[in-house]
């Protein structure tokens, strides 16, 4: 497993300390699942910001085509395929 060396300053490196300690893990598992929390969250900011797009270009082609329903038209292309 690689390693890496990072500078924390000491008031950060005691509050990882005690962080660790009250959840029995290393410094190492503390900052790898700290990192993928962080990483995990990121991924699911951009999967909604992706969705809020996709919402937001059917709001406007219902605006700009009248009464266009994509939930009827991705159920419609589900029955025929």
């Amino acid at each position: 497993m690689p390693k890496i060396n990072i500078s924390l300053s000491q008031e950060i490196l005691e509050e990882l300390d005690r962080a660790a300690m009250e959840v029995r893990a290393s410094r190492s598992a503390f900052l790898a699942r700290a990192v993928r929390h962080y990483l995990d969250e990121k991924h699911e900011e951009q999967r909604r910001e992706k969705r809020n797009r996709a919402a937001a270009t059917m709001d406007r082609f219902r605006e700009e085509f009248g009464g266009w329903d994509g939930t009827k038209e991705v159920l419609g292309w589900r029955e025929r395929h």
